[in-house]
This record gives C-alpha cells, sequence and structure tokens, in this order.
C-alpha cells in the first residue's frame, strides 16, 4: 500500500477542514454578551477573513457543524444566532434554511418570549429566507409573516425533535 504524502489532495483537504473547523471554533466558543468592543471587530474581521480564505460554502458547512454539535442548550443556540447575525453570516445564501432556522427554534422549543427578547431569530428568518428564494418572509412583500407560525420552520424543528438529539 502506498504511503500518503503530503502531495496527496485528500491529506490537504483535510488539513483546510481542520483549519477552518479549528478557525471556526475560535470564533464562536465565546459568550456574545460579554465581548469587548475592541474585540468584537477583531472578530468580525476575522469572520470576514475566513469566509475570503475558505468560501462562504466551505464556511457556513464548518458554522452549521459548530451548530449542530457544540450547540445543545436554548442559550447556546440564541448566542450562536448573535454571533452569526454579527458575523455576517444573514449576508450570505444558506442552503437549506429551514433546516437551519428550525434547529433554532427545536432548541429553545419555540419559547421565543424567554430566551429570544432580541428577536434575532426573526432578524434572521427574514434575512435568510427572501434571500433563499422565499418571498412570503419578506417584511416588504409580507408585514405579518411571523416565523415561529411558518409551516416549514415548525416542520423542520419537528425533524430535529424527532431525531432525539
Amino acid at each position: 500500500m502506498m504511503k500518503k504524502d503530503k502531495q496527496d489532495p485528500d491529506i490537504f483537504q483535510e488539513m483546510m477542514v481542520n483549519e477552518i473547523d479549528r478557525q471556526t471554533y475560535w470564533l464562536f466558543n465565546r459568550y456574545f454578551g460579554i465581548i469587548p468592543s475592541k474585540v468584537y471587530y477583531m472578530l468580525c474581521d476575522k469572520a470576514e477573513e475566513q469566509i475570503y480564505e475558505f468560501g462562504w460554502d466551505e464556511t457556513f458547512k464548518s458554522w452549521k457543524k459548530y451548530l449542530f454539535t457544540e450547540c445543545k442548550t436554548p442559550e447556546s443556540a440564541i448566542n450562536f444566532a448573535n454571533l452569526f447575525w454579527s458575523y455576517g453570516g444573514q449576508d450570505h445564501p444558506v442552503s437549506e434554511p429551514y433546516e437551519f432556522l428550525g434547529y433554532f427554534y427545536f432548541r429553545i422549543d419555540f419559547d421565543t418570549e424567554k430566551h429570544d427578547a432580541g428577536g434575532i431569530l426573526d432578524s434572521l428568518a427574514i434575512a435568510l429566507l427572501p434571500r433563499a428564494g422565499y418571498s412570503y418572509a419578506d417584511p416588504n412583500i409580507n408585514c405579518d409573516y411571523v416565523p415561529e407560525l411558518d409551516p416549514r420552520i415548525i416542520s423542520a424543528a419537528k425533524a430535529w425533535k424527532s431525531a432525539g438529539l
């Protein structure tokens, strides 16, 4: 059997994944509410650099993997949502936005009064869904849209719940 060396593209891919996941962990493994402004702007710059270096698709895969594996409580999920917004995630297309948004609502059990007083989940939904082609979530078109009443978000949250996480 031939030994893999540094020229092997699989090794480069693995190194890239490890690096992007390391950067993602560094960006998201912190509490949003207590970041000093100087550090906050440095983190936003680092997130922008990560997106530039790896591209949005790979960055989002890594960020989503972090969300799904590290954010198991309502507080950690909302913290991720706030950091995701701060790092400009809402400005990019999100594949499978219902799966992504449904995870947050699953984690907070749709209790937005208790866990999302700042309304970050509403903000994410009305930013991400229209970008993904779901114009009914665009507040300029439908000012009555409420994410926690969206049947597709409800269905996605139920799917997460039935997965037994």
